[in-house]
């Protein structure tokens, strides 16, 4: 019991470390959202329009949720909240999280109410291809899933406190619940309740979400008190988030559009780019977000020392390691894409019409995850110098980029949802390189440093991909039929096994220094029991019956 307090606990003391727990833990919630998604799959997707409106009626509440608490908890909660904890100031930084909570939770609740109020005129606005009938059904569900949305503003403010305290196994495990309470409304309300079923099942999750956190976040010493402090922390977060909240209010353009758009095309094409999106992003997920999440806590540590030749070092390294893990993942996902699909989503539910057109999407998208990633770290780095607008710039262009060409690919040549698709790939890879470039020459670092072992890591991937393709083609044509789900799965993980080896060899001939990097990772982790039980980081339980928090 004590072990398992301590592990939750333990302070982390490296960037790969954190990111690594984070990894595994978002690795779970994926598969917890690939059994959620395909549950979705199977119970509804012989009614497209009913499971077109559920996808379409999250747009509004995330968008919200996005804007107020992503872009407070990244560009300027952890930053700023980091710098007082760093400073000893344990009861001032409680004061100020407290006082930010209310506040941006509060305008939450406002809005959310909105939402509820307006919630018919703004899915017409989303979603303005639906016919009548659909619409009505996607404001039933979005008015749910505005309740929902405040649960996790608060949630997400915990997890932005657990993180600043470089504790991340927990907070890194939330989404994990979150799934399950939809897998919970899906499977025992979709039989009474129908799709509102599942949304249900999104509340329940975010309750899950919340309570998992707060033991964590008491024990770390967070009290929450209902105040709204006078701080010139509070201004100096508000000041850092507004170029934030306009970064990610494009980005929020971006997906709005991709509903908008597919809500024109055929009926099925808002859930064939949702679950696309959701299997091309999760190497994003995993890689690039997790390590952006980890990193973000440790460069402004650097920032608060001063230590700008430090934060130099530990931004290179951490975008070496992302790229040693994003293009190879890239790889896997393009060659791969129709057996993942089909092992993600199903294939007795899911025609197969569906399913090469879901690849086609996926494998558009999988070019882009390297840069995806990339932005994900890249971006977090201008947060730790306190650096908010060059992002939103940058990202205004990639926003023009998108929605024009997606709208002249699908409108005017009419691609289909394959030519949206490469608008947001051709954007994103637009958007990490400008963002890249900019940030080294602002911040003064060497490109140089990247060049090479970038160049090795792009080779070895080239050739992983055609020895990805060479054994799928043979194994699917001569060995193994498909048509099956456990054969499907064998000759997933035999290409997969195959790939990774020739990666991992290619890696050793070329010298590439990131395979030394998680071997030795690799090794500490195996051998985590004697890292905690020597580790003077950790916790001591508290009493959790207290509930004042």
């Amino acid at each position: 019991m004590r072990g398992g307090r301590e592990l939750v606990s333990k302070e982390n003391s490296s960037i790969l470390s954190a990111a690594f727990i984070i990894m595994g833990a978002t690795f779970l919630s994926a598969i917890l959202g690939f059994i959620r998604t395909r549950l979705l799959i199977q119970y509804f997707f012989g009614n497209k329009a009913v499971l077109d409106a559920f996808w379409a009626a999250f747009r509004i509440p995330d968008t919200i949720f996005q804007l107020l608490i992503v872009g407070a908890l990244s560009s300027a909660f952890i930053p700023i909240f980091s710098k007082y904890l760093e400073k000893g100031r344990e009861e001032e930084a409680s004061t100020i999280a407290a006082s930010m909570i209310n506040v941006v939770v509060g305008v939450m609740v406002l809005l959310s109410v909105g939402i509820v109020v307006w919630a018919e005129p703004l899915s017409h606005l989303i979603a303005g291809g639906f016919p009548e009938g659909q619409i009505k059904i996607m404001v039933s569900l979005t008015r749910v899933m505005a309740v929902a949305d405040v649960l996790f503003g608060f949630s997400s403010f915990l997890t932005g406190i657990i993180q600043s305290h470089k504790r991340f196994i927990v907070p890194a495990l939330a989404p994990s619940l979150y799934n399950v309470g939809i897998i919970l409304g899906t499977i025992f309300l979709s039989k009474p309740l129908g799709i509102m079923g599942p949304a249900i099942g999104v509340i329940v999750g975010a309750l899950l979400h919340l309570a998992v956190q707060l033991p964590l976040a008491r024990m770390l010493g967070f009290r929450y008190r209902p105040i709204v402090a006078r701080h010139p922390a509070i201004s100096e977060m508000g000041r850092l988030m507004l170029p934030r909240v306009l970064t990610l209010s494009l980005a929020q353009i971006e997906q709005t559009v991709v509903i908008a758009f597919s809500s024109w095309l055929s009926l099925g094409t808002v859930t064939v780019m949702s679950i696309a999106q959701q299997l091309a992003n999760l190497p994003i997920r995993m890689i690039g977000i997790t390590i952006g999440q980890a990193s973000l806590p440790f460069f402004a540590k650097e920032m608060a020392r001063g230590n700008k030749a430090g934060l130099a070092e530990m931004v290179n390294n951490a975008i070496l390691q992302m790229l040693y893990l994003a293009l190879p993942a890239s790889a896997i996902v393009l060659i791969l894409r129709i057996p993942l699909v089909r092992l993600a989503y199903g294939a007795g539910s899911f025609p197969w019409a569906d399913t090469v057109t879901t690849g086609r999407v996926v494998a558009m998208l999988a070019l882009a995850i390297a840069a995806g990633s990339l932005t994900n770290i890249v971006i977090r780095v201008f947060y730790a110098l306190h650096d908010t607008k060059t992002p939103f710039v940058i990202n205004l262009v990639a926003t023009s980029i998108n929605v024009s060409l997606s709208y002249y690919l699908l409108f005017i040549i009419k691609t289909g949802v394959i030519g949206m698709a490469f608008a947001m790939t051709l954007a994103d890879t637009v958007e990490s390189v400008i963002l890249t470039i900019v940030l080294y020459n602002v911040a003064s670092f060497s490109l140089k440093k990247l060049g090479v072992p970038f160049l090795k890591m792009l080779l070895a991937s080239a050739v992983t991909a055609v020895m990805l393709w060479l054994p799928m083609r043979l194994l699917d044509q001569f060995i193994f039929d498909t048509t099956h789900t456990f054969p499907l799965l064998v000759l997933t993980v035999m290409v997969t096994g195959i790939g990774l080896a020739v990666y991992i060899m290619l890696s050793y001939l070329l010298h590439i220094r990131e395979l030394e990097v998680f071997v030795t990772l690799l090794k500490k982790l195996g051998d985590w029991r004697k890292s905690l039980v020597a580790s003077p980081e950790a916790l001591e339980p508290v009493d959790s019956t207290d509930l004042s928090a």
